[in-house]
Parts: structure tokens; C-alpha cells; sequence
């Protein structure tokens, strides 16, 4: 396992890869875009960050989803908006405080572990309910959500795979894999109709996949060290 306050190579790959494309994005577009910009690389440092098991994710993941609420808000994706300003904003904080007393000294890492069976039926079955009742909410004329059921689907993932996160379990990646690839397909669709920003959160979401994917390797091994310190 790497330390977590060093970056490896693909760490590097991942973070210079958003900023180069972000970059490229913005001066081939139709002009500079520092919003998005701004939040594609804090975002991206975020999760190579958090996927390290480094409790200075957080510092990044505060500015990056302060701005991430008004983009969203901005391209009438109401539900993703909310959910970043009542739910994942505050949660960066209990995570800090969280992961500060769970902390590895000697690696600088959370201790993460692996979810329960029980847990595992019962974010199913919250997710279950959860979904179509959004779904549903967002659809009615009165909010006008412009695409209900995968705006639906991303903030009822988002809710339970920030609450893992901030848990430490190390099976929150696989949910973060589902959340990201949702999410490339709902700004894919934001890009092809023209929305600001969009572009450069698709770009950002593409690399959170693959940040995603390597996160949850390398927590099922920091899960194992937690539970052997003698294991590699």
C-alpha cells in the first residue's frame, strides 16, 4: 500500500490529466471557463486524495463542492444542488473530525473496513425506496427537474456513499463507480445540449470513474491492514 502522503505516478496521471484537458476544454471552447475549472481540478485532488485514504481530501472536497452546488443549480439540476449544499458540503466536515480520530499514525491513512451483510441489505433497500420517490418529486411540473430519474439515481447515491465514505468502508468505491458513471452519462447529455459548464464536468466525471476504480483497490487493502497490520 502506498503511503497516503505521497502520490504515485497514476495519482499524477489522474490530477495533470484533468487539468490538462480542463485547460484544453476551456481555450477550444467558447471561451475560458474558471467555474469549472476550478472545481474539475479541486474535485479530482479530492478523490486521488480520498481514495489515498487521506484525511486532506477534505480541504479540497469543501471548495469543490461549494462550487459544484451553483453549476448545478445554474444547468436546473435541482436535486444534485441540494444535495451538495444540505448534505455533501456539511458531511467534508464529519469527515475531517471522523477520519482525525481513526487516523494511522505510522501511514498517515484512515483504518478502513468492510461492510456488513446487514449494512449492505439495508442501503440496498433505502436505495429501493429512495430512487423512484425522487424520481417522482423532481418530475412534478411545480420543480421541473430537467432529467428527474438520473438526478434522482445521483442523489440518492451520493447521500449513501458519503455516509460509507466518512465511515470508512471500504465498499463505498463500488458505489462511487456507479455514481461517476451516471453522472458521465447525465453531463454527456448536459454537453450535447450546450449547458455551461458542461463540458468540463463531463471531463472531470471521466477521470472520477477511473480515480473510483483505483480507489476501491487500494482500500480493500487498506481494509486488510487494518484488520492485519502484517498484511502487505
Amino acid at each position: 500500500m502506498d503511503n497516503a502522503r505521497t502520490l504515485n505516478p497514476f495519482d499524477w496521471f489522474l490530477i495533470l490529466g484533468t487539468t490538462i484537458v480542463s485547460i484544453a476544454s476551456s481555450l477550444l471552447g467558447e471561451g475560458w471557463d474558471t467555474l469549472g475549472f476550478i472545481v474539475a481540478v479541486t474535485g479530482i485532488i479530492n478523490l486521488v486524495l480520498c481514495a489515498k485514504g487521506n484525511i486532506w481530501n477534505y480541504a479540497f472536497g469543501i471548495v469543490y463542492n461549494a462550487i459544484y452546488v451553483y453549476i448545478a443549480w445554474h444547468s436546473k439540476l435541482y436535486a444534485d444542488s441540494a444535495i451538495y449544499l444540505l448534505y455533501y458540503l456539511p458531511m467534508q466536515f464529519v469527515g475531517w473530525i471522523t477520519w482525525k480520530k481513526n487516523q494511522n499514525q505510522d501511514s498517515g491513512a484512515v483504518n478502513a473496513v468492510h461492510l456488513s451483510r446487514r449494512q449492505a441489505i439495508a442501503l440496498l433497500a433505502a436505495a429501493a425506496i429512495l430512487i423512484p420517490f425522487f424520481a417522482w418529486l423532481l418530475g412534478r411540473p411545480f420543480i421541473g427537474d430537467s432529467q428527474p430519474w438520473l438526478d434522482a439515481v445521483t442523489t440518492v447515491v451520493s447521500i449513501l456513499a458519503m455516509y460509507m465514505m466518512v465511515k470508512a468502508i471500504a465498499e463505498q468505491w463500488y458505489i462511487w463507480i456507479v455514481l461517476d458513471a451516471v453522472q458521465v452519462v447525465k453531463w454527456t447529455i448536459a454537453t450535447v445540449r450546450g449547458e455551461a459548464h458542461a463540458a468540463l464536468m463531463l471531463v472531470m466525471f471521466a477521470f472520477f470513474l477511473a480515480n473510483a476504480i483505483y480507489g476501491l483497490i487500494q482500500w480493500n487493502r487498506l481494509a486488510r491492514q487494518a484488520s492485519d497490520p502484517r498484511q502487505p
